[in-house]
């Protein structure tokens, strides 16, 4: 499928992680766009981790490659200058969109991290994310999730913990897109233990910032790679934020040329199940970006 054939939903605002730049992923940046092309995205948003700058917070695999904070940090720049690059390289085939994917640590600051990271390497938006909750990252390992759940004081104080963590953090970077709204089940044991009336009242407290701040909501399919029946968010947040008039957007989350617009029908056809017709993009304009609306039908 290439540019001309495929339809206009066919659009990612959330992926773009790349083996230079990321531990877990595979391939190139130039790669990853390159298949983007050729799989029809008519708008493609690279959105790699922001660094984590305290020591502790490495993962054991960063640490076994040598990698250090200030590893994190230069890599960072070299992929927002790379991201440019080929921005600029690929402007008649793709709108490529230089973005990055916050992170909520340290907890006493990373609102001014973050902006700091988007003002001075001139990225045009910002992924909103939540992958620590009570020092321990919710996403990665069972373990960690595990100790997670230990240090919050149970598994349902924890996936309340992790939304009310949302809701701060959407109020204070305001980012476009707010991701993977419901990661807390990735790790969980199975969804009915995170579905109870308090968790339920965190998460739909968490979609009214959603909501405040002007975030487009991902609908993330990087969950149907971990053998999820359906994406980020559930279908009873999906039925929530459609009635509160919440804008979605389809993020496939990648972290290899595989992942690259992988799932984006199912999920299309997931949406249109749950009664919502249209997508935003972000498109490119000489004044920044502009919210379109893409119909789904």
């Amino acid at each position: 499928m290439n540019n001309h054939m495929a339809p206009a939903w066919m659009v990612s605002l959330h992926g773009g992680h790349s083996r230079a730049y990321c531990d877990h992923a595979k391939d190139d940046l130039e790669t990853l766009i390159q298949t983007a092309i050729q799989r029809g995205c008519r708008v493609y948003g690279l959105t790699e981790h922001a660094p984590r700058i305290e020591a502790h917070r490495l993962y054991r695999e960063e640490i076994a490659m040598g990698w250090t904070t200030e590893t994190l940090d230069r890599l960072f720049s070299e992929y927002a200058a790379e991201a440019q690059r080929l921005s600029r390289q690929c402007a008649d085939r793709i709108a490529i969109l230089c973005g990055f994917e916050a992170e909520v640590v340290p907890e006493d600051r990373y609102a001014e991290i973050m902006q700091g990271y988007r003002q001075r390497l001139g990225f045009v938006y910002m992924v909103g994310s939540v992958h620590w909750v009570a020092g321990h990252i919710i996403d990665y390992r069972q373990e960690d999730f595990d100790a997670a759940v230990h240090a919050c004081g149970g598994l349902e104080r924890l996936a309340v913990r992790y939304y009310d963590t949302v809701a701060e953090m959407l109020r204070r970077l305001r980012p476009e897109v707010a991701a993977h709204l419901d990661l807390i089940r990735k790790c969980a044991p199975d969804e009915s233990s995170i579905n109870t009336p308090a968790v339920r009242r965190a998460a739909m407290a968490a979609l009214e910032a959603v909501r405040e701040t002007g975030a487009i909501l991902d609908v993330n399919t990087a969950a149907y790679r971990t053998g999820k029946s359906h994406p980020y968010p559930a279908p009873w947040l999906v039925r929530a934020a459609r009635d509160m008039g919440i804008p979605f957007c389809f993020g496939d989350d990648s972290h290899s040329a595989a992942h690259v617009a992988d799932g984006i029908p199912r999920a299309r056809d997931y949406l249109l199940e749950h009664g919502v017709r249209a997508i935003i993009a972000l498109v490119p304009r000489a004044d920044g970006l502009e919210k379109v609306e893409i119909p789904l039908v």
